[in-house]
């Protein structure tokens, strides 16, 4: 695949979850403070059960290692743990490098994503992303997601003037509306490490992203 020739002085907007780091990293990050949580209830670690479910997609691990465990401490315990938790998390030393050749481009970068202002501000301040990012729509905190327009034209109000370019990966939400609005689309592909897998057949056009890349950089 070649590289995505972008316009001049745009506007480039990404998701973050399995676009700018590995949503899986998130994932294993909650699990430990999870099982240290349980660790320090009841002297029990569930981190390798809780993975071992996760990559068998169980609908509930905390429920079965609550179950399992005969453990006292109340599920909505463990889901706000996993939630609110300050993740272990960084970027790659090439996604980092590629935000810093755009802003030093003259592009200006902006970070859509969808889910709880907690937890993905939590995931923000890790990655430390607010070293390149001129602004954020959280879900949660704007009061609609994707696929609203809305989420996307708030970028169009910031940057004024300037092409836009969204880069995500999600074909169940993340291209329809920039692609009727006019955006630039990419997308990440998934090499089968995504936590929600990419399913092109039966996607429709418009939902498609105008260039598949297989890595940021």
């Amino acid at each position: 695949m070649s590289a995505v020739p972008l316009p001049e002085w745009c506007a480039v907007v990404f998701d973050l979850d399995d676009t700018l780091y590995p949503e899986r990293d998130f994932v294993r990050s909650g699990f430990r403070a999870v099982s240290a949580a349980i660790e320090r209830e009841a002297g029990k670690c569930a981190f390798d059960r809780l993975i071992e479910w996760f990559e068998c997609q169980h609908p509930d691990p905390f429920g079965k290692v609550l179950k399992q465990f005969q453990l006292l401490i109340p599920k909505q315990t463990l889901i706000d743990t996993y939630r609110n938790h300050c993740p272990d998390l960084a970027l790659t030393a090439d996604v980092r490098g590629l935000l810093t050749e755009l802003k030093s481009s003259g592009h200006v970068l902006g970070l859509l994503t969808d889910g709880r202002s907690r937890t993905q501000r939590n995931k923000i301040r890790a990655l430390g992303l607010e070293e390149w990012i001129d602004a954020i729509v959280i879900s949660e905190e704007f009061g609609s997601a994707k696929p609203a327009e809305r989420n996307y034209r708030y970028f169009e109000k910031c940057f004024a003037g300037r092409p836009c370019v969204y880069v995500g990966d999600n074909l169940a939400k993340d291209f329809v509306a920039p692609n009727r609005l006019g955006w630039q689309t990419v997308g990440v592909l998934d090499r089968g490490e995504h936590v929600h897998p990419q399913v092109v057949a039966n996607v429709s056009a418009d939902a498609l992203p105008q260039y598949w890349i297989e890595r940021l950089a």
